[in-house]
């Protein structure tokens, strides 16, 4: 008997599809009519694509297999945003998820919206009762993001403001922030305002001379606590029947991390 496949399981029009030729090779595209998808492995035509499964082979103009699959987060990440910014790398991104406990619901700050990279990845694990308050004083920087965070359907979880988040914000009793500003000592003020008591915040800073500075910076602010910082290395391994090897490709430095609660200040 054949098994009757779910809709939502189908490649319609208007759906993102990763073509996944090989590790090095893969595409993130928009199905639509009469779109052809190119790469140096030949052409995938979208209409091709509309109406299989998700998880399909695939065959492009040159006969050499692909496969159709569902974008993840991180595939919009690293293939699918425009970028006018220096952004932070999944590695470093998971990790600020995970310290600052970011779950559906949490309202969070973001101060430095950029190209709206991390804004995404916020909004993603914020949704569907969450809210993410970004901040950035560059106007087309926010129209960037904007675009990138419809690409993803996640505007309704976000709210961009034009705004210099070392004057302050309109949000208050948040459930977390990250800052990613080139002088965040100058918002500490701020960040302490919006925040719950108890509530973490990130800084990622991609200098040791701003980390010190930073670090300095909280510590004589007295309203945090728990203050620590991080940095992240990531390497992949090549995989084959015949060898397993670290690759000579590395993630190296991108960024530190700092984190710190806020606290009740003493009288």
């Amino acid at each position: 008997m054949t098994p009757v496949l779910s809709q939502d399981n189908i490649f319609n029009y208007g759906d993102y599809v990763l073509i996944y030729l090989d590790r090095k090779r893969r595409i993130l595209a928009k199905l639509e009519q009469n779109k052809r998808i190119s790469s140096d492995k030949g052409v995938i035509i979208a209409d091709n694509i509309v109406g299989k499964e998700k998880g399909s082979q695939i065959v492009t103009s040159l006969n050499i297999k692909a496969w159709a699959l569902k974008p993840l987060l991180v595939d919009y990440i690293e293939k699918g945003i425009k970028r006018v910014t220096q952004v932070i790398y999944p590695k470093d991104l998971g990790f600020i998820i995970f310290m600052l406990g970011i779950e559906s619901g949490a309202r969070v700050l973001e101060a430095g919206v950029g190209s709206g990279n991390t804004t995404i990845v916020l909004a993603h694990f914020v949704k569907p009762t969450g809210h993410v308050y970004g901040y950035d004083n560059r106007e087309d920087f926010l129209k960037i993001a904007r675009n990138n965070i419809a690409k993803l359907g996640l505007e309704n979880f976000v709210t961009l403001k034009y705004g210099d988040v070392r004057k302050g914000v309109d949000e208050k009793n948040l459930d977390a922030a990250v800052v990613d500003i080139p002088d965040p000592w100058e918002a500490l003020n701020t960040i302490y305002n919006s925040l719950k008591p108890s509530a973490p915040v990130a800084f990622f800073i991609p200098s040791v001379q701003q980390l010190l500075k930073l670090y300095e910076a909280l510590e004589d602010f007295k309203g945090f606590t728990d203050i620590r910082a991080f940095e992240l290395i990531l390497r992949e391994y090549e995989l084959s029947k015949t060898s397993i090897r670290p690759s000579t490709h590395i993630v190296g430095h991108t960024g530190f991390i700092m984190f710190a609660r806020k606290i009740i200040k003493s009288l």
